[in-house]
């Protein structure tokens, strides 16, 4: 009869596969080290997982699923959905800068592996980017509908909101010495509101108000 296996187990080898994948990269990482942080012999990891690609699927997993679970998105209430947009980008930002091992594998994720696993790995990280789009879409949609947003168009304006808090994660990857007197989760998220957290539908700016060229003095 074949040996159950162990979820504790199970568990304490995505961690240590988390650890060594962080810290050493994809390729810098091997199953006898992993292993050994888990207590347990190569054998005891091919037991759990067939190598060390689907171990890496599962520390992926793993911590796609945690970060769900953390980033549930808040409710509208009486503040409005301006107020939950906040929330939700400040918790998606602190999440990232609390938790550098995920976010490191973020950075193995989109860099070294690449153009290794192609499909599978692409897709994970697209469907990380689609929830992500999503989620601040329909707070988006839901601001303009309490009045708390001023939004054109919600899924232009979600890109650009994604793509300015991929931004930040990445230079906290490259140096996060260098940004971190920027990188506070709730001045950022109120920060990335603001533009759009009119209150009221007004007009957009008109292109003077844009227009910062030095004037000459009256």
């Amino acid at each position: 009869m074949a040996r159950p296996r162990d979820d504790d187990l199970r568990q304490k080898l995505i961690d240590a596969a988390t650890a060594a994948f962080a810290e050493n990269g994809y390729h810098g990482s091997n199953l006898d080290d992993i292993g050994a942080r888990a207590g347990v012999t190569k054998g005891g990891v091919y037991f759990h997982f067939d190598g060390k690609e689907e171990l890496f699927f599962a520390v992926l997993d793993h911590w796609q699923q945690r970060r769900r679970r953390q980033l549930a998105v808040p409710a509208r209430g009486p503040t409005g959905a301006a107020t939950a947009l906040q929330a939700f980008l400040s918790a998606y930002l602190g999440f990232h800068f609390r938790a550098p091992q995920a976010t490191h594998l973020l950075r193995v994720l989109a860099t070294e592996l690449r153009g290794r696993f192609t499909a599978r790995l692409r897709e994970d990280d697209r469907n990380e980017q689609r929830w992500l789009r999503a989620t601040v879409r329909e707070l988006l949609t839901q601001g303009q509908s309490d009045g708390t947003l001023f939004v054109d168009d919600p899924a232009q304006s979600a890109f650009l909101l994604v793509a300015a808090v991929t931004g930040v994660l990445e230079q906290w990857h490259t140096g996060a010495g260098d940004v971190a007197a920027f990188c506070h989760e709730e001045a950022l998220a109120r920060a990335l509101v603001a533009r759009y957290a009119t209150g009221q539908r007004q007009a957009p700016p008109t292109d003077a108000e844009f227009d910062f060229r030095e004037r000459p003095s009256p």
